[in-house]
């Protein structure tokens, strides 16, 4: 049955049956985007960068050029550096939490695009009940219908609110992922790391940028 064959089995049944096909058009959007914007989403480790950070320089300080492109090239170290595996260490939890970064960004899109969708059947089934007013002489069913009209613009609002703040958190979260993935792509081999947690392997906050071998 197309949409408008549709809209007339709605205006012959109880207002209860409009609000049931919304529902369903609507499913559990509108509930998930309100647990989306509760999340509180993953804020930039500070310690741990700032940690990154000073291993980078001293690598640049303690190895010379032709070292550092031997091992950026080939994985060839001249002289064992044990900074070096300091590096990989926390270079692969910052790795597992850019990876987290980018889970959350994938997961509000498609928190958005669900909306997206749903607002889409709704415009559809707006515009056949617009079309449907062009035919009706009833007045009482005329009144049915643009009442309807008036409840699908206001599901479609509260809608398209949602989908701007997740938006908004969405851009945020590209700005944090952003940073992650600068510093992630300044640790020589970086592509190599492997996931994995090594908190016991971040300095406590007085130790910060002092590294002892």
């Amino acid at each position: 049955m197309d949409i408008d064959g549709y809209v007339n089995q709605i205006l012959e049944s109880p207002a209860y049956i409009f609000n049931e096909i919304i529902d369903k058009l609507i499913g559990k959007n509108i509930q998930n985007s309100k647990i989306e914007l509760l999340r509180h989403t993953t804020d930039v480790d500070d310690t741990l960068f700032e940690a990154i950070k000073s291993i980078l320089i001293d690598l640049r300080e303690e190895e010379s050029i032709l070292s550092r492109f031997f091992y950026n090239t080939f994985g060839v170290e001249f002289k064992k550096n044990k900074r070096r595996e300091q590096l990989i260490l926390l270079g692969s939890q910052l790795k597992t939490q850019h990876s987290k970064v980018k889970s959350e960004l994938f997961r509000i899109y498609r928190q958005k695009e669900r909306l997206s969708l749903s607002v889409i059947d709704l415009t559809r089934l707006k515009q056949s009940f617009s079309r449907k007013n062009i035919y009706f002489q009833n007045e009482q069913t005329l009144n049915k219908t643009n009442f309807y009209i008036v409840e699908i613009d206001e599901k479609i609002k509260s809608i398209e609110a949602f989908v701007l703040r997740l938006e908004l958190k969405h851009n945020d979260l590209k700005e944090t992922e952003a940073i992650y993935n600068g510093l992630f792509k300044k640790i020589p081999r970086y592509h190599e790391l492997q996931e994995q947690n090594y908190q016991h392997c971040l300095p406590s906050s007085h130790q910060q940028g002092n590294f002892a071998f």
